[in-house]
């Protein structure tokens, strides 16, 4: 799970989770100092990185359980 403050202005932070291919991709973004940055299983994770897990398929799931 995400810090819930902001590490730079101590305000709340807006989180978004997104399913990639990769897994999932959380952005976490400051209303109040407008600093945004993308976690990676809870590590800092560069924008460019996330670009390219994006570009993989989400695998579908079956619709038939065996």
């Amino acid at each position: 799970m995400p810090e819930s403050q902001c590490p730079e202005c101590g305000a709340p932070l807006v989180s978004i989770s997104i399913n990639v291919g990769a897994g999932v991709r959380v952005l976490c973004s400051c209303a109040a100092c407008d600093r945004r940055w993308w976690l990676r299983d809870g590590v800092f994770n560069d924008l460019d990185s996330v670009i390219d897990d994006l570009a993989q398929p989400v695998p579908t799931r079956s619709r038939y359980r065996t």
